[in-house]
């Protein structure tokens, strides 16, 4: 979506302009002094929220982009996008405290599958259009005997909130050359899906042998789900330091 940019560790040719036009912190040694750069290089605070800010404007305006409404209706509330700039600078900040590069993407993926969770729902009655009272009885499975439409405004809040924070994490995920964590957060957020469909179907089912069906099936995509979430969680396959880069192909 936006220029990439990449860590990499090698020589440095000018490392005091570079830090500037990229936002990088490099460990604390003379920025022009020639030689191997060190192995740590990480995303400062301010870099992580500028890339954010900047995929939830671009998303908005591409009507191509998935999550165009999504961040399209955050930006439209001021006081909505406040509230996600907020909670997402709180998690953002401990992420640029780690000054490790692994240990921030990990950080990272963790953020993409917590999100998963939060706009599961919402995903899920749309996918599978979902709408009337088989909408307002699924709704109360997650918000108990809570008015049904008062449920519908609380869920998509969460949803809005979630979805363009899955959004910008993956976005930095890319950005930093973990192909292979977003790929991983999305291949959870299927995985999650089909498990969270076929609870919700158990839950409407109206025969017993419908229910009996579903039992059998939801043990076995539920593990699915789990095992590749604690995959994810246990910095599985993090991407080695020589296949990423964070150079910006263009500066403007």
């Amino acid at each position: 979506m936006h220029g990439r940019y990449f860590m990499e560790t090698g020589r440095l040719e000018n490392s005091s302009s570079r830090k500037r036009s990229t936002g990088l912190t490099l460990p604390q040694e003379d920025p022009l002094e020639e030689g191997p750069l060190p192995a740590v290089i990480y995303l400062t605070h301010t870099r992580l929220m500028r890339e954010s800010e900047r995929t939830v404007s671009e998303t908005a305006a591409d009507a191509r982009a998935r999550e165009q409404r999504v961040c399209d209706q955050l930006l439209a509330n001021q006081t909505r996008y406040s509230f996600w700039h907020m909670r997402y600078d709180h998690r953002m900040l401990p992420i640029a405290k780690l000054r490790r590069r692994n240990d921030q993407l990990l950080e990272l993926r963790r953020t993409g599958v917590e999100q998963v969770h939060g706009a599961a729902l919402v995903r899920y009655l749309r996918d599978f259009t979902v709408t009337g009272v088989d909408r307002d009885n699924t709704l109360r499975l997650f918000h108990g005997v809570v008015d049904a439409r008062e449920a519908a405004i609380v869920e998509h809040r969460s949803y809005l909130l979630a979805a363009s924070t899955q959004l910008c994490a993956s976005e930095v995920l890319a950005l930093a050359g973990d192909a292979k964590g977003v790929e991983l957060v999305n291949t959870y957020e299927r995985a999650y899906e089909q498990f969270l469909s076929l609870f919700c179907q158990r839950a409407r089912a109206q025969s017993a042998l419908e229910r009996s069906l579903y039992d059998d099936l939801l043990p076995d995509v539920k593990k699915v789900a789990t095992r590749l979430r604690q995959r994810i969680v246990a910095g599985h396959l993090l991407p080695t330091r020589t296949a990423v880069s964070m150079r910006r192909s263009s500066l403007g």
